[in-house]
């Protein structure tokens, strides 16, 4: 019983930390404002939900006049967030939505490591699990997506990859047939709601797809397929129905289809075929492992030759997007630096490093060499890109990367297939070592995804801790055994180190910039700028049938500041209609293109944030067409500015502007 308390308190503490820590710039965002654009789409989603039950087919209010088509988004996020409101307001009726949608980043974030610290527990113990949750409370890496008032959905996708791996492991571990089967059908409706949140989701569905892979190719018997067969019909079928982006999606969600449904169904078909043949014919079943390899290997040369086929298609959907003015223009895609790795995450990421070494050693003594081989040069080519890219250049560097990412593969499948049986912690830690490739790999090219590498550096920085005080607690335990407990002086080493690893040394221990990142990193959008108080201008004076035309990162704004409609937004729906925005009314040569553009779009307000806008909203023949509205003074001067449009007869829509790409 006094475990337990103990247990919960220490748990609690740390929750309590990482919810404290999160909540700090929260005094620093005005009422009904986020810390970023995106929150704002959810938000209004989410109102929307609350008001009429559902989202429609067509958002009318954004990308007019075509609308923004729905099906083509994955909203779960904000349905979750419209019901938790729902649910709040039976027990106080003061719970507004905005609050929820502003505390949700945090909330949802605490929750997913509460789980983890519980699972890790049971698996790992007391010790192991507060370390790994003290890290991931403290984190700047993990603070900075995670902050109330974020704009975008990451905690809540990071909640669901928790929770539907760690419920995937519990069914793996238990021996309970029922219990089995509820953690099962737990793992596949997570997956499920991972699924229609986010178009990403995909990764993490590709670790529990690499567990099995392990598992598949390190036995030589066919069990729990009954399992996996019950797991994936939770996930396949239902988001082929629910969501018409896996159905015949285009844009971002183009290839949802190929890398979230078929993936799962290969792996089906292959133990379908492996348990089928070696229950049929007896005379394959010395060569188990044999044949295991060889359709693994089968399955990836037909993953391989699918890629090549498609390969145009995918060139064709990722360049533009990736290298687009549009995306270049997008900070959190950029590729990070090293001073970004140590200034995110301090000495913890080399620890870590060192941690997943280790790690490897554990699956295999003898063979880990096949792993960690490829592991370190990994690690080299993403944490230190920068100095070895200067060094031997940008397409070496690449290509050692994308070499240590195949040999990471390859060691993978030939550790497993050596095998001779995996345990719990093996499952555990090939999880977690699955989780750091895949993530680190995503996070080489572009910062946001940084956020979900925090889990693997926190659990292989307590490896490493645990490994490097074993040498430390063997000198102490010889000449202070009999003063002191071994226990004593087992957790009293490896709090030693935890601390040392937090506070030293004070540049670079990461602790340093908790509150930095918590309190300054996010800054409130609009913020108490001019570009507010134009906002609740517009809800104060205009009609909410308006539709103003402004730059893509004020869209969402727009709608729910504003309380207006808007042509673009953040949401980078039409990639060339922000292009055509750009041409012709940030860098406008000729009023009358401008006026066709805004009236293709019913434009009836135009709002710029230029000083000195372009001339042809100022002068020539048609400038009476623009009537200057906000400010009332001194409008020349003002950094925000708004016109109401009154058009010429002579202005008609011309089709062209509607084309959503160059071609059409």
């Amino acid at each position: 019983m006094f475990r337990l308390l103990s247990t919960g308190i220490l748990f609690g503490a740390v929750l309590f930390l990482a919810f404290f820590i999160r909540i700090q710039g929260t005094p620093n965002i005005p009422a009904g404002q986020f810390a970023g654009t995106d929150a704002y789409l959810y938000y209004w989603q989410a109102q929307l939900i609350s008001e009429n039950g559902e989202l429609p087919a067509r958002d009318m209010h954004r990308w007019l006049p075509l609308g923004r088509d729905l099906g083509q988004t994955l909203n779960a996020y904000s349905y979750a967030l419209a019901y938790v409101q729902k649910l709040l307001t039976f027990f106080d009726t003061k719970t507004s939505l905005y609050h929820i949608t502003l505390y949700a980043p945090t909330v949802f974030f605490v929750i997913g490591l509460g789980v983890l610290c519980i699972f890790l527990y049971y698996t790992k113990g007391l010790l192991f699990a507060s370390i790994v949750g003290g890290l991931l409370a403290t984190l700047p890496g993990s603070i900075e997506r995670s902050i109330a008032g974020f704009s975008d959905r990451d905690s809540w996708c990071l909640m669901l990859g928790i929770l539907a791996i760690i419920t995937y492991l519990t069914s793996l571990q238990t021996h309970h047939l029922y219990r089995k089967l509820l953690w099962t059908l737990v793992s596949g409706f997570i997956v499920f709601l991972g699924g229609i949140s986010w178009e990403g989701f995909g990764v993490f569905i590709s670790i529990i797809l690499i567990v099995e892979i392990w598992r598949f190719l390190s036995s030589e018997i066919e069990e729990g397929f009954g399992y996996y067969l019950l797991w994936v019909c939770c996930f396949v079928p239902t988001l082929y129905l629910a969501s018409p982006a896996y159905q015949s999606g285009y844009g971002f969600a183009k290839h949802l289809f190929a890398f979230v449904l078929v993936p799962p169904c290969i792996l089906l078909s292959i133990r379908c075929c492996r348990f089928l043949l070696l229950s049929k014919v007896s005379t394959l079943r010395p060569y188990t492992k044999i044949f295991s390899l060889g359709l693994v290997l089968g399955s990836l040369a037909l993953i391989l030759g699918y890629i090549w086929v498609q390969f145009d298609s995918l060139v064709n959907t990722a360049v533009p997007l990736s290298q687009s003015n549009l995306m270049q223009n997008v900070i959190e895609l950029n590729a990070p630096t090293f001073q970004y790795w140590m200034s995110r995450y301090g000495l913890v990421f080399i620890y870590s490093c060192i941690g997943i070494f280790i790690a490897s050693n554990h699956l295999s003594k003898k063979g880990s060499i096949i792993l960690a081989g490829p592991l370190i040069l990994f690690c080299v080519t993403t944490f230190f890109r920068q100095p070895l890219d200067a060094l031997c250049g940008t397409s070496l560097g690449t290509l050692l990367f994308l070499f240590a990412g195949c040999s990471s593969l390859i060691g993978f499948i030939l550790l497993a297939w050596t095998k001779a049986e995996h345990s719990r912690n093996d499952l555990i830690s090939v999880v977690m070592i699955v989780w750091f490739i895949t993530w680190v790999a995503l996070a080489r090219d572009a910062k946001r995804y940084d956020f979900f590498i925090g889990v693997p550096i926190a659990f292989f920085t307590a490896k490493f801790i645990y490994f490097f005080s074993k040498k430390i607690i063997k000198v102490l335990s010889q000449n202070f055994s009999h003063q002191i407990p071994y226990t004593s002086i087992r957790n009293g080493t490896i709090i030693a180190l935890l601390l040392l690893l937090m506070f030293f040394p004070p540049i670079v221990a990461h602790t340093y910039r908790v509150h930095y990142a918590a309190t300054y990193l996010q800054k409130a959008s609009p913020g108490t700028t001019d570009v507010a108080k134009a906002f609740r201008w517009m809800k104060a004076e205009l009609a909410d049938t308006a539709i103003v035309a402004a730059p893509w990162s004020y869209g969402s704004q727009l709608n729910v500041l504003g309380g207006v409609k808007t042509i673009i937004d953040q949401d980078h729906y039409i990639h060339y209609w922000i292009e055509l925005f750009n041409t012709h009314i940030r860098d406008a040569t000729d009023a009358l293109d401008s006026l066709e553009f805004l009236k293709t779009h019913n434009v009836t307000h135009l709002m710029l944030t230029q000083r000195q806008p372009p001339e042809v909203f100022i002068q020539g023949k048609l400038s009476t067409a623009f009537v200057p509205v906000y400010p009332k003074s001194k409008f020349i001067e003002a950094t925000i500015k708004v016109w109401r449009i009154d058009y010429p007869s002579n202005i008609q829509p011309k089709p062209k502007y509607l084309a959503t790409d160059p071609e059409h």
